[in-house]
């Protein structure tokens, strides 16, 4: 059997479309999972009753369902309730939440790593809460969080190739249009193999080097691949 180059470059077009919708979401669905990572984590660290046990609760839905079955429920379900959103912001939503879920658990690891003699100095000094948190030790959770974080990141970036199950135009679904198209599936998935290897060395080294700029350990060793 014979490689078909020429299938892979005359729809290179459309390649490169799912490529940059791909990495779109990536950049969009990251910060966010982040974001909502430090709000679910000091939600689970709270003294507060109902907001540790909605944080808990959020936590373990999210990490004990499969992302896709998450997916389809917004995607499928919420218009029974009139809730209809695009597929690509099904995608954003759904992806963000998942890697919050993670975010949030390597945030409390994280705070949890620092001395509690820092929080027992921070109070005997009369700080507010807030303010602690902020100026002395979510500036120490670097070198606790980053290694799994970028763990979490990267694998947010491979899971996007299940919103093609939805019809977000984005890699694995690019993939399934060429093939399509040609009839040419080992030509076309091995091409996307290569693109998503890429994504993820690139991704890794850019990671590692931030590290380095900020002061931390390097992570290369540290860093699993999944």
């Amino acid at each position: 059997m014979n490689f078909d180059y020429m299938a892979i470059w005359e729809n290179s077009d459309i390649l490169l479309n799912g490529l940059s919708m791909t990495l779109l979401i990536s950049a969009i669905t990251i910060p966010i999972g982040v974001c909502i990572g430090v709000g679910i984590c000091l939600m689970r660290i709270s003294n507060n009753r109902i907001l540790r046990w909605t944080a808990i609760s959020y936590i373990e839905v999210i990490r004990n369902v499969p992302l896709l079955i998450l997916i389809f429920m917004v995607f499928y379900a919420l218009p029974f309730y009139g809730i209809r959103l695009a597929g690509l912001t099904t995608g954003i939503v759904c992806l963000s939440m998942y890697g919050g879920a993670y975010f949030a658990e390597i945030f409390r690891g994280g705070i949890q790593s620092v001395p509690n003699g820092q929080f027992e100095a921070c109070k005997a000094l009369g700080l507010k809460y807030s303010f602690y948190m902020r100026r002395v030790i979510f500036p120490q959770l670097l070198q606790y969080v980053f290694p799994p974080g970028t763990n979490i990141a990267l694998t947010m970036i491979k899971e996007s190739s299940l919103l093609s199950m939805i019809t977000v135009a984005e890699l694995t679904y690019a993939a399934h249009d060429i093939n399509g198209r040609t009839f040419t599936p080992v030509e076309t998935f091995a091409a996307i193999a290569l693109l998503y290897w890429l994504i993820s060395t690139l991704f890794l080294n850019l990671a590692e080097r931030l590290n380095r700029k900020l002061g931390g350990d390097q992570i290369a060793d540290s860093i699993t691949i999944r």
